[in-house]
């Protein structure tokens, strides 16, 4: 250092008194290095409004950068008790990749049928999902249960009760998953503007063409209503994904086989976004409009048709319906269906069609129809011709 005093600042404001000059015997030596100091002053720094407000500044910069990391990385996933659930982007993803719904293995259905026999179902543990109540307007609510309806009678018209409430499980599962839409009548119609996609097959492969059997769709409303007000099937669990045991789809091989109810085969998503807490969204609370079934025709409602949908249905709906069902230790006899049409042709429960003597020539009138059309069977409604009773 030159000069007479030494002097230096450690901090804005902050100074070191003067202290007594060097004797000329020191030389080039400084206080340092004999072990000498000056007399030291040291005042508090003072700091200016600009000084405080650049400090303030820097802080929220810092709170804002820290949030937005904090955002980021939710974007990626979020963790719960030391399990990570990824976020709703990450969910949607992960099931927007999945194999399309209707791509299936070239299978004949004996060869599908025996593939998913062989395949072993998941060892993981499921709990029966949460009950859902329909809040809406009376608008959004005819609208939700006709789309579960459809859903039901489309999808499981010959499956039984307990297939009907199977598929409409399914429904309000995905509609509590934030990989799909928010609605009833979304989720039932998802994919259904496209050429390929729809995650329900029924909405874009003309089976709404068919008129529905009045019984059969009424059985199906009861079905739709009781879900839409809490009832819950147990047996699904939390799956999102079904197909008919004679088909085989490729994405069946990226979820989890959890159960069979009649003939439908119950998927659940794998690891967290098919666990219990992944359901968590929120019913969207608008419908959008749907298609009524049939071509230009909407069932009406007569008494006669809600009492054989009673009949129809298992248990007794005069009761009152529990929470959370199991699966009906009775088996519901199996619907006939057109296999080169997909057309439900009767209710299982028909009467037998009994058959008649045939009358000797003499006792027929003359003149009469050689020629006549009878049933083929007790429940299929297609006609052969056959030799007159009479």
């Amino acid at each position: 250092m030159d000069g007479p005093t030494a002097t230096h600042s450690h901090f804005p404001g902050d100074e070191i008194a003067k202290g007594a000059p060097l004797s000329p015997a020191d030389g080039d030596k400084s206080r340092v290095e004999r072990g000498q100091f000056a007399a030291v002053r040291i005042r508090k720094p003072r700091v200016s409004p600009r000084a405080a407000g650049f400090v303030a500044g820097g802080a929220i910069v810092v709170l804002i950068a820290y949030g937005a990391a904090v955002r980021l990385r939710s974007d990626s996933a979020v963790h719960i008790g030391g399990h990570p659930i990824p976020s709703r982007t990450a969910e949607a993803a992960a099931i927007r990749a999945l194999p399309p719904p209707d791509l299936l293995r070239p299978l004949t259905p004996e060869e599908a049928a025996k593939e998913n026999a062989e395949r072993p179902f998941a060892a993981r543990p499921d709990t029966p999902a949460s009950r859902f109540v329909l809040k809406t307007d009376a608008e959004d609510r005819a609208r939700a249960i006709t789309c579960l309806a459809q859903a039901i009678y489309y999808e499981a018209a010959g499956e039984g009760t307990d297939g009907g409430r199977a598929v409409a499980q399914v429904v309000l599962n995905r509609l509590r998953h934030p990989g799909y839409p928010t609605t009833v009548c979304g989720v039932v119609y998802e994919g259904a503007d496209r050429p390929t996609g729809c995650q329900f097959s029924f909405t874009c492969d003309g089976s709404m063409q068919r008129i529905p059997v009045p019984a059969l769709w009424t059985r199906s409303r009861e079905i739709a209503e009781q879900a839409l007000e809490g009832r819950v099937f147990a047996p699904v669990g939390h799956a999102t994904h079904y197909h008919a045991d004679y088909v085989l789809p490729y994405w069946a091989d990226s979820l989890d086989k959890s159960v069979q109810i009649g003939r439908h085969i119950f998927y659940r998503l794998r690891n967290s976004l098919g666990d219990a807490r992944a359901f968590s969204q929120r019913y969207g609370g608008t419908e959008p409009a749907v298609r009524e079934p049939g071509p230009t025709i909407v069932i009406p409602a007569t008494a006669e048709t809600a009492q054989l949908a009673s009949a129809l249905i298992s248990d007794n709906l005069q009761d009152p319906a529990p929470a959370v069902e199991k699966a009906s230790t009775v088996p519901s006899s199996p619907l006939l269906v057109d296999s080169m049409h997909g057309t439900l042709l009767a209710d299982g429960e028909s009467t037998p069609v009994t058959s008649k003597q045939a009358k000797s020539d003499t006792e027929c009138p003359a003149g009469a129809d050689r020629k006549q059309l009878k049933p083929l069977g007790a429940t299929d409604m297609r006609a052969s011709a056959a030799s007159p009773s009479c």
